[in-house]
C-alpha cells in the first residue's frame, strides 16, 4: 500500500488504532501550517490581483481530487456561444509540456500542439470544443491577456478558485456529493485546499454526482453550504452518457453516436481513472452488455503493449467492441496499435446533466455583457 492511500485510508477511518492516532495528530500539526499559509498567500494574492480587462468565470473546487470542472466547463463554454459569447478557456496545464511557459492549445479553429504538450484535460476541452480558444500555463495572468488579443469576451478559468492573482467577476464551486467537504480537514489531514470560510466567497454552488448519494444527503450538504454562505444559489448536477464515438472519428473531432446503436452489444472496458467503478456503471447506463474490463491506475500513460493486451482479453472475451474514457482516448491518440485494432475502439462521452432550471448558471453571465 503506497503512503497515499494509507493516508486516505486514515480519513475515512472513524476508529484508528493507537499508531494511526498518532500519526493523525502529526496531519492535523501540518494541517495547521498548510492552512495558514495557503490563507496568507490568498491575501497577498487578492490584494494585488491583476484586472485582464475582460470579465473571468472561474469554476474550482475547495477540495484535491476531481468533482467534474472538465464535462463542467465545456457545458458552460457551449452556453456561453449559444448566448452569442466568444468564450476562451484558460488552465494551468498541469504536468503538461506548456505548464511552465504557457501557450495555446487551440484558436477555436485548430489544435496546435500535442496532447502531451496541452496536458490530458486541456486537450480535450479542444477537442470537445472545436470554436472555443484553449490555452494553458502556469502564469494564468499571461494567458488571460493573450486570449483577451485572440478576441475572447468573457474567460472560463479551469480549476481557478485557488488562482488568487487574477480578478474574476464569479466564482462557481463545484462540490462532489459523495464526499463535498473533504473529511472536514485541510491538506494532509483532510482533503480542503482552503478552510471552509472560503465558500463564502462563491457566486453558485454546483453539486455534481448528487445522483450517487440519497436525496437526503443532498439536502444535507444544502444545509451545510446555507451555514456557511447562506446567499450563495445552488444547483444539483449529475454526469450522464450521452454518446457512444468510434474512436478514429472522436480523434478527427466528430463527436456522432448515437446510444441507441450500441444497446446490448458486448463491450470490454478498459480505463485508468481513480473510479472505474463508476464508469462501469456509466457503460451498463449507455446500454452497454460489459464482458470484463481492464483498470490500470488513475493517470496511467498507455502504451503499445497495454493495446495490444486489452485487445487480447478483449478477442478471448468476444467483445464486439472496447469501450474507454475521454480522459483515457487522449493518451492513446498517438498510439499506432490503434490504427490496427482487429476490435473496434470506442469512446464513450459523458455530459453534464443540471437537475433543476439550468438558467441559475446563465444569469452568472447576464450581466456581464
Amino acid at each position: 500500500m503506497s503512503f497515499e492511500n494509507y493516508v486516505t485510508g486514515l480519513m475515512k477511518n472513524p476508529a484508528p488504532s493507537f499508531g494511526d492516532r498518532l500519526v493523525l495528530h502529526l496531519l492535523e500539526k501540518l494541517e495547521k501550517v498548510y492552512l495558514s499559509q495557503v490563507v496568507k498567500k490568498r491575501e497577498k494574492d487578492r490584494a494585488h490581483a491583476a484586472d485582464c480587462g475582460i470579465p473571468v468565470i472561474s469554476v474550482g473546487n475547495i477540495t484535491a481530487g476531481g468533482t467534474g470542472k472538465t464535462p463542467c466547463i465545456i457545458a458552460m463554454a457551449d452556453m456561453l456561444e449559444k448566448d452569442g459569447f466568444h468564450p476562451a478557456i484558460i488552465s494551468r496545464g498541469y504536468r503538461s509540456g506548456l505548464e511552465k511557459e504557457g501557450g495555446v492549445v487551440s484558436d477555436g479553429k485548430r489544435i496546435l500542439v500535442s496532447q502531451s504538450m496541452a496536458g490530458d484535460e486541456p486537450y480535450m476541452m479542444a477537442l470537445k470544443l472545436p470554436k472555443v480558444p484553449v490555452l494553458v500555463g502556469r502564469d494564468r495572468i499571461a494567458s488571460a491577456r493573450r486570449a483577451r488579443e485572440m478576441g475572447a469576451d468573457m474567460l472560463l478559468m479551469d480549476d481557478g478558485f485557488q488562482y488568487w492573482k487574477l480578478k474574476r467577476d464569479r466564482d462557481i464551486v463545484l462540490l462532489d456529493c459523495t464526499n463535498p467537504f473533504g473529511y472536514g480537514h485541510g491538506l494532509p489531514r483532510g482533503l480542503l485546499r482552503e478552510p471552509l470560510d472560503a465558500l463564502k466567497r462563491a457566486s453558485l454552488f454546483i453539486l455534481t454526482k448528487s445522483d450517487q448519494v440519497s436525496p437526503e444527503k443532498v439536502e444535507e450538504i444544502k444545509g451545510h453550504l446555507a451555514q456557511e454562505a447562506d446567499s450563495v444559489p445552488v444547483i444539483s448536477a449529475c454526469h450522464r452518457p450521452s454518446k457512444a464515438v468510434p474512436f478514429a472519428c472522436w480523434k478527427e473531432r466528430v463527436h456522432e453516436g448515437d446510444l441507441s446503436s450500441i444497446q446490448g452489444k458486448r463491450a470490454y472496458l478498459v480505463s485508468g481513472i481513480g473510479n472505474p467503478k463508476a464508469f462501469a456503471g456509466t457503460a451498463k447506463e449507455a446500454g452497454f452488455f460489459l464482458t470484463g474490463e481492464m483498470a490500470y491506475d488513475d493517470h496511467h500513460r498507455y502504451t503499445e503493449e497495454d493495446v495490444r493486451n486489452v485487445l487480447s482479453e478483449a478477442v478471448k472475451y468476444g467483445a464486439d467492441m472496447i469501450v474507454t474514457t475521454e480522459k483515457d482516448a487522449v493518451k492513446m491518440m498517438n498510439l499506432l496499435e490503434m490504427e490496427r485494432a482487429v476490435v473496434p475502439f470506442y469512446v464513450l462521452e459523458i455530459e453534464m446533466a443540471f437537475l433543476e432550471d439550468q438558467s441559475l448558471i446563465e444569469k452568472q453571465w447576464e450581466d456581464l455583457k
